[in-house]
């Protein structure tokens, strides 16, 4: 029963796993920045340093793509589009967080971190990652009707 849980859900455990250390990196960018910069131009430069640390390990290791050569540019593309969508929510949330409510801005980023866990796994599985054969499958077509 144990194994079968774990052969379900296996994209989510690895997701979640590489999602600790996207986190962990985003967190450790952010911590430093912050130093030197306001929380707004911390976010920015930390959300682009851990988007870059999980779109590598994501496509490796979680979604397993493929795509190789040129193909990888409008994969990279999608992914910092799709993570731009929740880029601007998270940006969203520092604001309130830390401008309306006086919070520390760390604390906000760790819980914009945990927000946007699940819109962030959702848009790489749908959008960025999909997985064509799949999609040829669902609308039942074979390789052979296709002309492959």
């Amino acid at each position: 029963m144990v194994k079968t849980l774990l052969k379900k859900y296996d994209k989510i455990i690895r997701y979640l796993l590489l999602g600790f250390g996207t986190f962990l990196v985003n967190m450790w960018s952010y911590g430093l920045i912050s130093k030197v910069a306001n929380y707004s131009i911390s976010y920015t430069l930390a959300w682009a340093i851990a988007v870059l640390f999980a779109y590598v390990t994501n496509r490796q290791w979680v979604f397993e793509s493929k795509a190789r050569g040129w193909q990888l540019l409008p994969e990279i593309v999608n992914y910092y589009l799709s993570r731009g969508l929740t880029f601007w929510l998270g940006l969203v949330i520092m604001w309130i967080g830390v401008q309306h409510l006086n919070f520390d801005d760390f604390y906000v980023n760790i819980a914009r971190n945990a927000m946007l866990l699940i819109p962030n796994y959702y848009l790489a599985k749908l959008y960025v990652f999909r997985d064509k054969k799949r999609q040829v499958d669902d609308k039942s077509l074979t390789e052979e009707e296709l002309g492959e």
